[in-house]
């Protein structure tokens, strides 16, 4: 079993990506794309009521990190995604680092995230990682009691299993690169390795 991980309070920074490539993309899928794209989802939770998702690898019923499986959307993107997502986890130093969950999520202008908990299962054992990819000075993750606005091109760990959220006051939608991260060496559990203090 993957050993739990050690998440930050609330958000840290892990720094600049290459992502440029990354943002031109997004920017260019069409409201179709999107739509059926999140008619798709298993990440169909209300509070989720002005956001939609495209799900590239998602964990079966958020339960083990070793148990994922990819959409036809991965195979696509992945050359683009990868190079960003190998980046933003450089600060962890993982032998083999795997990538059970990443997905771009769309929230829409002047609209929320409501506050919410991620809960328990394959949660307590990734690290979540953020990457905005269109954003504005209106637009900030909710976690605990803060408004953090995060960064466009900018990668950060949140603590998904505290309470937390988006709200997005601008003119703009907002969109993020999401994904989860876990070190898959065996070899590698016994020692701290990813936890924040080491970052």
């Amino acid at each position: 079993m993957v050993p739990k991980v050690t998440k930050p309070a609330t958000v840290m920074r892990l720094g600049p990506v290459p992502c440029e490539q990354l943002i031109n993309m997004a920017k260019r899928i069409s409201p179709a794309t999107w739509a059926g794209e999140d008619a798709l989802k298993e990440n169909d939770f209300a509070v989720f009521h002005h956001t939609q998702h495209i799900i590239f690898r998602f964990i079966e019923s958020n339960l083990d990190p070793q148990n994922w499986y990819a959409n036809p959307a991965w195979d696509v993107w992945a050359p683009i995604l990868l190079p960003v997502m190998d980046a933003a986890i450089q600060p962890y130093g993982f032998a083999r680092p795997q990538y059970p969950k990443a997905m771009l999520a769309k929230l829409a202008a002047g609209h929320r995230i409501d506050p919410h908990y991620d809960g328990a299962g394959s949660n307590l054992r990734t690290h979540k990682i953020h990457v905005p990819l269109v954003t504005n000075q209106n637009a900030y993750f909710l976690v605990r009691d803060e408004h953090v606005h995060l960064e466009q091109g900018i990668a950060y760990e949140v603590n998904n299993i505290v309470s937390h959220g988006g709200e997005n006051s601008g003119a703009e939608d907002r969109i993020h690169l999401i994904f989860e991260v876990y070190e898959a060496d065996p070899a590698a559990w016994a020692d701290t390795r990813g936890s924040h203090a080491d970052v």
